[in-house]
């Protein structure tokens, strides 16, 4: 926690609103965020299918910066996937004690990850206290910072409180918008779990990332197979002798 509270950042880029973890520490250190990394992985609670979309993936990414003006080469560990962030490590935090102002950037990200998740920030008037709230985070809520700082009052804080959910999060790792009723497919959060049968009698599973995977190791147009699945709701279905399912990952039914 000590690490977090002096290098760690949570943060929302305001310009396509998504919610940030950072640290960075120099890049001698890196095997300190690879170990950050392999800790997270194993103890924030994901299932099979999460971890191979973890491990298949840069949901958790390590990424080098250069040198800039008198600072050194640093590493940064990043997560902005909302799901795990929302689902998994913000109440992983929540259980934890922070002793310095950090406390109160992570009582307000905790906030915002929520209304991100939800889709409440569809709302116009719920997006602009989100970037209103961001406003009093991190350096501007520093007694150094020069710059004005208009908090929010409690009613605008019962606001976001109680905003209104846009998103429905389905059990096969899709949304769906709740007024349309409609499947937002670009925001799915899924893998496929196709099982083929061979000629031992016995049974292969195989986990792809994409739809466009599964499709191809079906042996079926990307379409095709994306009408197939959304014939039933989070249930195998056959598929040229293959049977076919979309599985959710970074999917905690215990967050609601």
């Amino acid at each position: 926690m000590g690490l977090i509270e002096g290098e760690g950042s949570f943060q929302l880029w305001r310009n396509d609103l998504v919610a940030a973890f950072g640290l960075v520490l120099t890049e001698r250190q890196l095997p300190v965020l690879e170990k950050i990394k392999e800790f997270l992985s194993i103890n924030l609670g994901f299932d099979s299918y999460s971890l191979f979309k973890l491990n298949f993936s840069s949901v958790i990414s390590i990424t080098h910066q250069k040198a800039r003006s008198n600072s050194k080469a640093s590493v940064l560990i990043l997560i902005k996937n909302i799901h795990i962030l929302n689902n998994y490590f913000v109440p992983y935090l929540s259980d934890m004690q922070f002793i310095t102002k950090k406390g109160k950037d992570f009582e307000d990200f905790k906030l915002i990850c929520r209304l991100l998740y939800t889709g409440a920030h569809k709302d116009n008037d719920i997006k602009s206290l989100i970037l209103k709230l961001s406003l009093t985070m991190n350096n501007y809520r520093l007694s150094t910072n020069s710059e004005r700082v208009e908090p929010l009052s409690s009613s605008e804080i019962d606001t976001l409180v109680n905003a209104v959910p846009f998103v429905e999060h389905l059990e096969d790792g899709r949304q769906r918008d709740l007024f349309t009723g409609k499947i937002i497919h670009q925001h799915s959060s899924s893998i496929y779990k196709i099982i083929k049968p061979n000629c031992f009698l016995e049974q292969t599973e195989v986990l792809k990332q994409t739809l466009f995977e599964a499709a191809e190791i079906v042996g079926v147009n990307i379409k095709t197979l994306s009408k197939i699945l959304d014939v039933k709701d989070n249930d195998p279905i056959e598929v040229k002798g293959s049977l076919v399912k979309r599985v959710a990952v970074f999917y905690n039914k215990k967050v609601k």
